[in-house]
């Protein structure tokens, strides 16, 4: 069914996600920003599950650093 691994990186996702958009619109009011982080996640999960591994991991980082500049109110 279910690879371990496989389910808990797409809840990760999931959850990062979830965290930027939710941050971004009610800190920013950025719905464009946070639709573009849709983009960037579907992206990665296309890349991902073409075996184009490396390409996805770029965009994660791009997700992750995101998020932090949020978090820390960059």
């Amino acid at each position: 069914m279910f690879k371990q691994g496989s389910f808990e990186d797409e809840l990760y996702r999931s959850m990062e996600k979830t965290l930027v958009k939710n941050q971004t619109e009610n800190r920013h009011g950025f719905n464009k920003l946070a639709q573009a982080t849709d983009f960037l996640n579907t992206a990665a999960d296309i890349f991902e599950r073409a075996g184009m591994h490396k390409e996805s991991e770029e965009v994660l980082k791009i997700l992750q650093s995101l998020a932090v500049d949020i978090k820390e109110g960059k």
